[in-house]
Protein backbone atom coordinates (compact mmCIF):
# COMPACT_ATOMS: atom_id res chain seq x y z
CA UNK A 1 0.00 0.00 0.00
CA UNK A 2 1.38 3.44 -0.91
CA UNK A 3 0.78 6.83 0.70
CA UNK A 4 -1.83 8.79 -1.26
CA UNK A 5 -1.33 12.36 -0.13
CA UNK A 6 1.36 15.00 -0.51
CA UNK A 7 2.95 15.09 2.92
CA UNK A 8 5.62 17.55 3.97
CA UNK A 9 9.13 16.15 4.36
CA UNK A 10 11.16 16.65 7.57
CA UNK A 11 13.04 19.50 5.86
CA UNK A 12 9.76 21.12 4.79
CA UNK A 13 8.43 20.86 8.34
CA UNK A 14 11.64 22.31 9.76
CA UNK A 15 11.14 25.43 7.67
CA UNK A 16 7.69 25.83 9.23
CA UNK A 17 8.81 25.10 12.78
CA UNK A 18 11.59 27.69 12.92
CA UNK A 19 9.41 30.52 11.62
CA UNK A 20 8.51 33.39 13.91
CA UNK A 21 8.04 37.13 13.52
CA UNK A 22 11.82 37.65 13.44
CA UNK A 23 12.45 34.76 11.06
CA UNK A 24 10.05 34.61 8.11
CA UNK A 25 10.94 31.59 6.00
CA UNK A 26 9.60 32.65 2.64
CA UNK A 27 11.71 33.07 -0.49
CA UNK A 28 11.56 36.51 -2.08
CA UNK A 29 12.13 37.44 -5.71
CA UNK A 30 12.05 41.02 -7.00
CA UNK A 31 11.37 41.41 -10.73
CA UNK A 32 11.51 44.54 -12.85
CA UNK A 33 9.29 44.57 -15.96
CA UNK A 34 8.42 46.83 -18.84
CA UNK A 35 5.46 48.92 -17.75
CA UNK A 36 3.31 49.80 -20.82
CA UNK A 37 1.92 46.32 -21.64
CA UNK A 38 0.48 46.05 -18.13
CA UNK A 39 -1.01 49.55 -17.91
CA UNK A 40 -4.20 51.01 -19.35
CA UNK A 41 -4.47 54.19 -21.42
CA UNK A 42 -4.53 56.29 -18.25
CA UNK A 43 -1.34 54.67 -16.94
CA UNK A 44 -3.08 52.58 -14.27
CA UNK A 45 -2.28 48.95 -13.56
CA UNK A 46 -4.79 46.58 -15.17
CA UNK A 47 -4.99 44.62 -11.93
CA UNK A 48 -8.31 42.82 -12.43
CA UNK A 49 -7.36 41.70 -15.93
CA UNK A 50 -3.99 40.46 -14.66
CA UNK A 51 -5.69 38.51 -11.88
CA UNK A 52 -8.07 36.90 -14.34
CA UNK A 53 -5.32 35.93 -16.78
CA UNK A 54 -2.96 34.63 -14.11
CA UNK A 55 -5.67 32.49 -12.55
CA UNK A 56 -6.00 30.62 -15.84
CA UNK A 57 -2.36 29.60 -15.48
CA UNK A 58 -2.71 28.19 -11.98
CA UNK A 59 -3.77 24.84 -13.41
CA UNK A 60 -0.10 24.44 -14.41
CA UNK A 61 0.97 24.81 -10.76
CA UNK A 62 -1.74 23.24 -8.55
CA UNK A 63 0.29 23.78 -5.37
CA UNK A 64 -0.52 27.50 -5.53
CA UNK A 65 -4.15 26.64 -4.73
CA UNK A 66 -3.24 24.42 -1.77
CA UNK A 67 -3.26 25.29 1.91
CA UNK A 68 -1.37 23.75 4.80
CA UNK A 69 -3.35 21.15 6.74
CA UNK A 70 -2.21 19.95 10.17
CA UNK A 71 -3.76 16.54 10.97
CA UNK A 72 -4.23 15.28 14.49
CA UNK A 73 -2.63 12.52 16.52
CA UNK A 74 -1.89 9.27 14.62
CA UNK A 75 -2.84 10.90 11.32
CA UNK A 76 0.70 11.54 10.10
CA UNK A 77 2.70 14.63 9.08
CA UNK A 78 1.17 17.85 7.69
CA UNK A 79 0.04 17.86 4.07
CA UNK A 80 -1.14 20.20 1.31
CA UNK A 81 -4.87 20.21 0.48
CA UNK A 82 -6.99 22.32 -1.86
CA UNK A 83 -8.11 25.64 -0.41
CA UNK A 84 -11.91 25.66 -0.66
CA UNK A 85 -11.90 29.43 -0.07
CA UNK A 86 -9.22 30.23 -2.66
CA UNK A 87 -9.53 33.73 -4.11
CA UNK A 88 -7.00 35.29 -6.44
CA UNK A 89 -7.44 38.75 -4.92
CA UNK A 90 -5.97 37.45 -1.65
CA UNK A 91 -2.70 36.64 -3.42
CA UNK A 92 -2.29 39.11 -6.27
CA UNK A 93 -1.79 42.46 -4.56
CA UNK A 94 -0.80 46.03 -5.39
CA UNK A 95 1.23 48.71 -3.67
CA UNK A 96 2.49 52.12 -4.79
CA UNK A 97 6.18 52.98 -4.55
CA UNK A 98 6.57 56.31 -2.72
CA UNK A 99 7.71 59.30 -4.77
CA UNK A 100 9.99 59.92 -6.50
CA UNK A 101 9.93 56.19 -7.37
CA UNK A 102 13.67 55.58 -7.39
CA UNK A 103 15.60 52.52 -6.35
CA UNK A 104 15.85 53.65 -2.73
CA UNK A 105 12.06 53.96 -2.39
CA UNK A 106 11.53 50.62 -4.16
CA UNK A 107 13.94 48.78 -1.89
CA UNK A 108 12.48 50.29 1.28
CA UNK A 109 9.02 49.11 0.21
CA UNK A 110 10.28 45.63 -0.70
CA UNK A 111 12.19 45.31 2.57
CA UNK A 112 9.01 46.15 4.47
CA UNK A 113 6.90 43.63 2.52
CA UNK A 114 9.49 40.89 2.95
CA UNK A 115 9.50 41.32 6.72
CA UNK A 116 5.82 40.34 7.03
CA UNK A 117 4.82 36.71 7.59
CA UNK A 118 2.58 34.88 5.14
CA UNK A 119 -0.88 34.01 6.44
CA UNK A 120 -1.03 30.24 7.06
CA UNK A 121 -4.81 30.18 6.72
CA UNK A 122 -4.43 30.52 2.93
CA UNK A 123 -1.96 29.21 0.31
CA UNK A 124 1.50 30.38 1.27
CA UNK A 125 2.37 32.81 -1.51
CA UNK A 126 1.82 36.40 -2.57
CA UNK A 127 2.56 38.33 -5.73
CA UNK A 128 2.82 42.10 -5.30
CA UNK A 129 2.70 44.53 -8.23
CA UNK A 130 4.60 47.69 -7.31
CA UNK A 131 3.76 50.74 -9.42
CA UNK A 132 5.32 54.19 -9.53
CA UNK A 133 8.82 53.08 -10.50
CA UNK A 134 10.78 55.60 -12.53
CA UNK A 135 11.38 55.26 -16.29
CA UNK A 136 7.95 53.76 -16.90
CA UNK A 137 8.77 50.35 -15.45
CA UNK A 138 6.96 48.11 -12.99
CA UNK A 139 8.31 45.99 -10.15
CA UNK A 140 6.88 42.73 -8.92
CA UNK A 141 7.67 41.03 -5.62
CA UNK A 142 7.08 37.30 -5.32
CA UNK A 143 6.84 35.70 -1.87
CA UNK A 144 6.71 31.91 -1.63
CA UNK A 145 7.03 29.95 1.58
CA UNK A 146 10.20 27.86 1.67
CA UNK A 147 8.25 24.84 2.97
CA UNK A 148 6.59 24.61 -0.47
CA UNK A 149 9.77 24.63 -2.53
CA UNK A 150 13.51 25.09 -2.51
CA UNK A 151 15.13 27.53 -4.92
CA UNK A 152 15.10 25.25 -7.96
CA UNK A 153 11.50 24.19 -7.44
CA UNK A 154 10.43 27.80 -6.84
CA UNK A 155 11.95 28.88 -10.15
CA UNK A 156 10.07 26.11 -11.92
CA UNK A 157 6.77 27.01 -10.21
CA UNK A 158 6.80 30.66 -11.19
CA UNK A 159 8.26 30.14 -14.64
CA UNK A 160 4.96 28.38 -15.41
CA UNK A 161 3.20 31.72 -14.96
CA UNK A 162 5.36 33.50 -17.53
CA UNK A 163 5.83 33.24 -21.31
CA UNK A 164 8.75 32.76 -23.70
CA UNK A 165 7.34 35.24 -26.22
CA UNK A 166 5.53 38.58 -25.80
CA UNK A 167 2.52 37.43 -27.84
CA UNK A 168 1.93 34.03 -26.19
CA UNK A 169 -1.74 33.03 -25.93
CA UNK A 170 -3.40 32.45 -22.57
CA UNK A 171 -4.50 28.92 -21.63
CA UNK A 172 -8.17 28.24 -22.14
CA UNK A 173 -10.35 28.96 -19.15
CA UNK A 174 -11.24 25.83 -17.18
CA UNK A 175 -13.44 25.65 -14.08
CA UNK A 176 -11.65 24.65 -10.91
CA UNK A 177 -13.36 22.76 -8.09
CA UNK A 178 -11.41 22.11 -4.90
CA UNK A 179 -11.10 18.52 -3.84
CA UNK A 180 -12.42 17.87 -0.33
CA UNK A 181 -9.84 17.41 2.40
CA UNK A 182 -9.24 13.76 3.36
CA UNK A 183 -11.17 12.40 6.32
CA UNK A 184 -9.52 11.29 9.56
CA UNK A 185 -10.02 7.70 8.51
CA UNK A 186 -8.34 8.24 5.17
CA UNK A 187 -5.41 9.99 6.80
CA UNK A 188 -5.08 7.23 9.40
CA UNK A 189 -4.90 4.60 6.64
CA UNK A 190 -2.49 6.75 4.64
CA UNK A 191 -0.25 7.15 7.68
CA UNK A 192 -0.26 3.39 8.19
CA UNK A 193 0.75 2.98 4.56
CA UNK A 194 3.68 5.34 5.09
CA UNK A 195 4.78 3.47 8.21
CA UNK A 196 4.37 0.15 6.43
CA UNK A 197 6.46 1.28 3.49
CA UNK A 198 9.21 2.49 5.84
CA UNK A 199 9.10 -0.85 7.71
CA UNK A 200 9.28 -2.77 4.43
CA UNK A 201 12.38 -0.82 3.40
CA UNK A 202 13.99 -1.54 6.77
CA UNK A 203 13.20 -5.25 6.53
CA UNK A 204 14.58 -5.39 2.98
CA UNK A 205 17.84 -3.90 4.19
CA UNK A 206 18.03 -6.35 7.10
CA UNK A 207 17.65 -9.30 4.74
CA UNK A 208 20.80 -8.15 2.92
CA UNK A 209 23.27 -7.83 5.83
CA UNK A 210 26.33 -7.24 3.64
CA UNK A 211 24.67 -4.39 1.73
CA UNK A 212 23.33 -2.99 5.02
CA UNK A 213 26.77 -3.09 6.64
CA UNK A 214 28.31 -1.35 3.63
CA UNK A 215 25.58 1.29 3.65
CA UNK A 216 25.96 1.95 7.39
CA UNK A 217 29.74 2.10 7.10
CA UNK A 218 29.54 4.50 4.17
CA UNK A 219 27.04 6.73 5.99
CA UNK A 220 29.25 6.68 9.10
CA UNK A 221 32.35 7.65 7.16
CA UNK A 222 30.49 10.47 5.42
CA UNK A 223 29.11 11.77 8.71
CA UNK A 224 32.52 11.66 10.38
CA UNK A 225 34.08 13.45 7.42
CA UNK A 226 31.36 16.09 7.59
CA UNK A 227 31.99 16.69 11.27
CA UNK A 228 35.76 16.57 10.83
CA UNK A 229 35.80 19.05 7.95
CA UNK A 230 33.37 21.40 9.67
CA UNK A 231 35.07 24.27 11.44
CA UNK A 232 33.88 26.45 14.24
CA UNK A 233 32.90 29.78 12.73
CA UNK A 234 34.94 32.74 13.97
CA UNK A 235 33.27 35.14 16.36
CA UNK A 236 32.68 38.45 14.61
CA UNK A 237 30.07 41.20 14.65
CA UNK A 238 28.43 39.54 11.63
CA UNK A 239 26.60 37.06 13.84
CA UNK A 240 23.92 37.89 16.38
CA UNK A 241 20.24 36.96 16.85
CA UNK A 242 18.36 38.20 13.80
CA UNK A 243 15.82 40.99 14.12
CA UNK A 244 12.64 41.79 12.18
CA UNK A 245 13.73 44.35 9.58
CA UNK A 246 15.69 43.66 6.38
CA UNK A 247 18.05 45.43 3.97
CA UNK A 248 18.77 44.52 0.36
CA UNK A 249 21.65 45.20 -2.01
CA UNK A 250 22.70 43.71 -5.34
CA UNK A 251 25.58 43.81 -7.78
CA UNK A 252 25.39 42.66 -11.39
CA UNK A 253 27.72 41.36 -14.03
CA UNK A 254 27.56 39.59 -17.36
CA UNK A 255 27.22 35.83 -17.11
CA UNK A 256 29.72 35.23 -19.93
CA UNK A 257 32.29 37.49 -18.27
CA UNK A 258 31.86 35.73 -14.91
CA UNK A 259 32.27 32.36 -16.65
CA UNK A 260 35.45 33.55 -18.37
CA UNK A 261 36.90 34.83 -15.10
CA UNK A 262 36.18 31.49 -13.43
CA UNK A 263 37.40 29.22 -16.23
CA UNK A 264 40.62 31.19 -16.68
CA UNK A 265 41.50 30.21 -13.11
CA UNK A 266 40.25 26.64 -13.16
CA UNK A 267 37.35 27.57 -10.88
CA UNK A 268 33.56 27.48 -10.94
CA UNK A 269 31.36 30.55 -11.22
CA UNK A 270 30.18 30.02 -7.66
CA UNK A 271 33.80 29.98 -6.46
CA UNK A 272 34.16 33.45 -7.98
CA UNK A 273 30.99 34.61 -6.23
CA UNK A 274 32.28 33.27 -2.89
CA UNK A 275 35.53 35.16 -3.45
CA UNK A 276 33.55 38.38 -4.01
CA UNK A 277 31.62 37.72 -0.79
CA UNK A 278 34.93 37.19 1.02
CA UNK A 279 36.29 40.46 -0.38
CA UNK A 280 33.18 42.38 0.64
CA UNK A 281 33.11 40.82 4.11
CA UNK A 282 36.79 41.67 4.60
CA UNK A 283 36.15 45.32 3.83
CA UNK A 284 33.09 45.38 6.08
CA UNK A 285 35.03 44.02 9.07
CA UNK A 286 37.94 46.40 8.43
CA UNK A 287 35.40 49.25 8.19
CA UNK A 288 34.16 48.18 11.63
CA UNK A 289 37.69 48.09 13.02
CA UNK A 290 37.75 44.32 13.46
CA UNK A 291 40.81 42.16 12.73
CA UNK A 292 40.86 39.88 9.68
CA UNK A 293 44.26 38.26 10.19
CA UNK A 294 43.77 34.52 10.52
CA UNK A 295 40.00 34.86 10.03
CA UNK A 296 38.16 32.53 7.65
CA UNK A 297 34.40 33.00 7.62
CA UNK A 298 32.31 29.86 7.22
CA UNK A 299 29.73 30.02 4.43
CA UNK A 300 26.83 27.59 4.43
CA UNK A 301 26.49 26.87 0.70
CA UNK A 302 23.24 25.28 -0.46
CA UNK A 303 23.60 22.23 -2.71
CA UNK A 304 20.71 20.77 -4.67
CA UNK A 305 20.12 17.04 -4.13
CA UNK A 306 17.49 16.75 -6.83
CA UNK A 307 17.89 13.94 -9.33
CA UNK A 308 16.47 13.86 -12.85
CA UNK A 309 13.51 11.82 -11.55
CA UNK A 310 12.40 14.38 -8.94
CA UNK A 311 13.37 17.55 -10.81
CA UNK A 312 9.71 18.51 -11.28
CA UNK A 313 8.60 17.89 -7.70
CA UNK A 314 7.94 20.56 -5.11
CA UNK A 315 9.33 20.50 -1.58
CA UNK A 316 12.93 20.76 -0.43
CA UNK A 317 15.84 18.59 -1.55
CA UNK A 318 18.89 20.54 -0.50
CA UNK A 319 21.91 19.97 1.67
CA UNK A 320 24.67 22.27 2.85
CA UNK A 321 28.41 22.49 2.47
CA UNK A 322 30.46 24.54 4.92
CA UNK A 323 33.07 26.42 2.89
CA UNK A 324 35.82 28.54 4.52
CA UNK A 325 36.29 32.04 3.08
CA UNK A 326 39.76 33.37 4.02
CA UNK A 327 39.74 37.08 4.82
CA UNK A 328 43.48 37.48 5.43
CA UNK A 329 44.34 37.25 1.71
CA UNK A 330 44.01 40.79 0.32
CA UNK A 331 44.99 39.41 -3.10
CA UNK A 332 41.67 38.17 -4.51
CA UNK A 333 43.52 35.80 -6.85
CA UNK A 334 44.92 33.91 -3.86
CA UNK A 335 41.56 34.01 -2.10
CA UNK A 336 39.79 32.56 -5.13
CA UNK A 337 42.44 29.86 -5.49
CA UNK A 338 41.96 28.82 -1.85
CA UNK A 339 38.16 28.73 -2.16
CA UNK A 340 38.26 26.75 -5.42
CA UNK A 341 40.66 24.24 -3.82
CA UNK A 342 38.28 23.80 -0.87
CA UNK A 343 35.21 23.19 -3.01
CA UNK A 344 37.06 20.84 -5.40
CA UNK A 345 38.08 18.45 -2.65
CA UNK A 346 34.59 18.20 -1.23
CA UNK A 347 32.47 15.26 -2.33
CA UNK A 348 29.47 17.52 -2.66
CA UNK A 349 26.74 14.93 -3.03
CA UNK A 350 27.79 12.82 -0.03
CA UNK A 351 28.57 15.70 2.31
CA UNK A 352 25.42 17.63 1.38
CA UNK A 353 23.26 14.51 1.79
CA UNK A 354 24.75 13.96 5.22
CA UNK A 355 23.93 17.54 6.22
CA UNK A 356 20.37 17.06 4.94
CA UNK A 357 19.94 14.05 7.21
CA UNK A 358 21.46 15.88 10.19
CA UNK A 359 19.10 18.85 9.69
CA UNK A 360 16.11 16.52 9.39
CA UNK A 361 17.02 14.65 12.60
CA UNK A 362 17.55 17.84 14.60
CA UNK A 363 14.36 19.42 13.27
CA UNK A 364 12.31 16.37 14.25
CA UNK A 365 13.72 16.59 17.78
CA UNK A 366 12.10 20.02 18.19
CA UNK A 367 15.41 21.67 19.11
CA UNK A 368 16.19 23.35 15.81
CA UNK A 369 14.95 26.83 16.70
CA UNK A 370 16.77 26.77 20.04
CA UNK A 371 20.02 25.59 18.47
CA UNK A 372 19.76 28.02 15.55
CA UNK A 373 19.76 30.99 17.95
CA UNK A 374 22.96 29.68 19.53
CA UNK A 375 24.86 28.17 16.61
CA UNK A 376 28.53 28.97 15.92
CA UNK A 377 29.16 26.76 12.90
CA UNK A 378 28.45 29.26 10.10
CA UNK A 379 28.68 33.01 9.51
CA UNK A 380 26.55 33.42 6.39
CA UNK A 381 24.27 31.66 3.89
CA UNK A 382 24.90 31.40 0.15
CA UNK A 383 23.02 29.78 -2.71
CA UNK A 384 23.29 29.91 -6.48
CA UNK A 385 20.55 29.27 -9.01
CA UNK A 386 20.54 28.91 -12.76
CA UNK A 387 17.63 30.85 -14.18
CA UNK A 388 16.25 30.94 -17.71
CA UNK A 389 18.91 31.73 -20.34
CA UNK A 390 16.40 33.73 -22.41
CA UNK A 391 14.07 36.61 -21.45
CA UNK A 392 10.62 35.81 -20.06
CA UNK A 393 7.45 37.85 -20.51
CA UNK A 394 4.29 38.51 -18.56
CA UNK A 395 1.37 39.37 -20.84
CA UNK A 396 3.69 41.08 -23.31
CA UNK A 397 5.84 42.85 -20.70
CA UNK A 398 9.45 41.74 -20.77
CA UNK A 399 11.01 40.81 -17.43
CA UNK A 400 14.14 42.94 -17.38
CA UNK A 401 15.79 41.75 -14.20
CA UNK A 402 15.35 39.29 -11.33
CA UNK A 403 16.83 39.59 -7.84
CA UNK A 404 16.52 36.87 -5.19
CA UNK A 405 16.16 37.64 -1.46
CA UNK A 406 17.09 34.62 0.66
CA UNK A 407 16.09 33.80 4.21
CA UNK A 408 17.90 34.83 7.37
CA UNK A 409 17.70 32.83 10.56
CA UNK A 410 19.17 32.14 13.97
CA UNK A 411 22.33 34.19 14.32
CA UNK A 412 22.94 34.42 10.56
CA UNK A 413 22.12 37.95 9.46
CA UNK A 414 23.71 37.81 5.99
CA UNK A 415 22.34 35.72 3.13
CA UNK A 416 23.68 35.87 -0.41
CA UNK A 417 21.91 34.61 -3.54
CA UNK A 418 23.29 34.28 -7.05
CA UNK A 419 20.92 34.05 -10.01
CA UNK A 420 21.64 33.96 -13.72
CA UNK A 421 18.92 35.25 -16.04
CA UNK A 422 19.05 36.05 -19.77
CA UNK A 423 22.83 36.48 -19.82
CA UNK A 424 23.04 38.52 -16.62
CA UNK A 425 24.32 37.38 -13.24
CA UNK A 426 23.04 39.06 -10.07
CA UNK A 427 24.66 38.65 -6.69
CA UNK A 428 22.19 39.88 -4.07
CA UNK A 429 22.45 40.14 -0.32
CA UNK A 430 19.65 40.18 2.24
CA UNK A 431 20.78 41.47 5.63
CA UNK A 432 19.41 42.13 9.09
CA UNK A 433 18.86 45.90 9.00
CA UNK A 434 19.69 46.42 12.68
CA UNK A 435 23.03 44.62 12.47
CA UNK A 436 24.04 45.95 9.04
CA UNK A 437 23.40 49.70 8.80
CA UNK A 438 26.77 49.78 6.98
CA UNK A 439 25.78 47.32 4.27
CA UNK A 440 27.14 49.76 1.69
CA UNK A 441 30.68 48.94 2.87
CA UNK A 442 30.14 45.26 2.06
CA UNK A 443 28.56 46.06 -1.33
CA UNK A 444 31.40 48.41 -2.27
CA UNK A 445 33.92 45.76 -1.24
CA UNK A 446 32.28 43.21 -3.51
CA UNK A 447 32.31 45.68 -6.41
CA UNK A 448 36.01 46.42 -5.91
CA UNK A 449 36.75 42.70 -5.65
CA UNK A 450 34.99 42.09 -8.96
CA UNK A 451 36.96 44.92 -10.58
CA UNK A 452 40.15 43.26 -9.35
CA UNK A 453 39.26 39.77 -10.56
CA UNK A 454 37.93 40.96 -13.90
CA UNK A 455 40.96 43.25 -14.25
CA UNK A 456 38.91 46.34 -14.79
CA UNK A 457 40.86 49.52 -14.26
CA UNK A 458 38.09 52.09 -14.20
CA UNK A 459 37.17 53.32 -10.69
CA UNK A 460 34.22 51.65 -8.99
CA UNK A 461 31.57 54.14 -7.95
CA UNK A 462 30.07 53.98 -4.50
CA UNK A 463 26.45 52.83 -4.51
CA UNK A 464 26.03 51.71 -8.16
CA UNK A 465 22.48 51.84 -9.54
CA UNK A 466 20.43 48.84 -8.61
CA UNK A 467 18.29 48.66 -11.75
CA UNK A 468 19.01 49.90 -15.23
CA UNK A 469 16.48 50.27 -18.08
Amino acid sequence: MRARYHRLSPLDRMLLSIEDVRTPTHIGALLVLEGPPLLDAAGHLRLEEIRFRLERRLRRVPVLRKVLYQPGLLLGPPLWVDDAAFAMERHLLHAEIPAPGGEAQLLRLVENLLSKLLDRSKPLWELWFLTGLESGRLAMLVKLHHSIADGKAALRIFSELFDLTPDAADPEEEPWLPRPSPSHGQLFVDNLAMKGAALARAVKRLTHPVALACSVASAGRTLMRTLRESQRAPRTSLNAPVGVSRRLAVMRMGLAEARDVAHARGAKINDVMLALIAGGSRELLLHRGEPVEGVALIASVAVSLRSTTDAGEIGNRTGQLLVPLPLDLPDLEACLEAIAASTRKMKKKELATSSEHLIACVSMSGLFRLLARRQHTMNLFESDLEGPPVPLFMFGARILEVVIANNLGGTVGLSFAILSYAGQLNLSVCADAERFPDLEALAAGMERSWAQLSRRHEPVEEGPPLFVP
